[in-house]
């Protein structure tokens, strides 16, 4: 390809490798060239806003249908299965809540529709680590029970502490052990997510590069909550861009995670000790 084309152009076509490499020789000019004529076009119309969603829609169709390719393609002689309707209608979930965390990047979320998104978050990751759990249980069922089981309790916890503080007043300052509780159910939902992100990293059930991209993402956004005072002190110009980056890193896995688990058929994880 032309060595010369534009950071953007160059960024897309190494996301490409999300493809079997047949598939990759074959499409991948054409696939660069398009949406390089995409950005172009929605910058000439919208400005920044209009680049941001052409990227949004590009990395999901690349989650979703470079996935796909691998799992029909790149694994010869793999027995594939048909993936339960329970399963993927879980990945569904994972997917809006990784959707409704990215789209606060994207456009402005009004204050009393912040709490509805969250709740969406909290959601999707339950259902995914749930699915997820089912998936790769095989390999490794205490681990993999283990921090599915904490996911779960985590962003339970935390999703309760949201709906708690509904009506509580922000001014003056609420009840500081309330907001201590609260501090300690966020951390405890990060800290599981990155676990749970290792252990996909690890088992391979499903694509690893997701496991190790919520690993590293939900460990960043840990580092911008406010008690830590990282983002807020003199490091903040450092701390606050890495976490924000984290979470979208964040927010993208659960996208992939979860359109992994909608696939109608999945390759079928055999049991080392079977």
């Amino acid at each position: 390809m032309n060595a010369g084309r534009g950071l953007p152009s160059r960024l897309y076509a190494t996301l490409l490798r999300l493809y079997p490499p047949a598939f990759r020789d074959r499409f991948a000019f054409e696939m660069v060239q398009l949406f390089g004529d995409q950005l172009r076009d929605a910058r000439d119309r919208s400005g920044v806003q209009g680049v941001v969603l052409t990227w949004f829609r590009g990395l999901g169709d690349l989650a979703v249908n470079g996935i796909g390719e691998r799992l029909r393609g790149d694994r010869p002689g793999q027995a594939l299965e048909p993936t339960p309707w329970t399963t993927r209608g879980l990945g569904l979930f994972g997917v809006i809540g990784g959707v409704v965390l990215l789209s606060a990047f994207v456009v402005n979320i009004p204050s009393d529709l912040n709490l509805v998104r969250l709740v969406l978050f909290n959601v999707g990751a339950m259902a995914v680590a749930l699915a997820v759990h089912r998936r790769q249980a095989a390999r490794a069922p205490r681990l993999s029970r283990a921090v599915a089981t904490a996911v779960v309790v985590a962003n339970a916890w935390y999703l309760a502490m949201l709906l708690l503080a509904i009506g509580r007043p922000v001014f003056p300052e609420p009840d500081p052990e309330f907001r201590r509780i609260t501090f300690y159910a966020g951390a405890a939902m990060w800290l599981s997510d990155a676990a749970f992100g290792l252990v996909v990293f690890r088992l391979r059930a499903l694509p690893r590069w997701a496991g190790f991209g919520l690993a590293v993402g939900t460990f960043l956004g840990f580092l911008g909550m406010g008690n830590l005072e990282l983002v807020s002190g003199d490091y903040g110009w450092f701390f606050s861009p890495l976490a924000l980056g984290g979470i979208a890193l964040g927010g993208i896995a659960w996208v992939v995670l979860g359109a992994s688990l909608m696939l109608r058929h999945h390759a079928r994880v055999a049991n080392p000790g079977g």
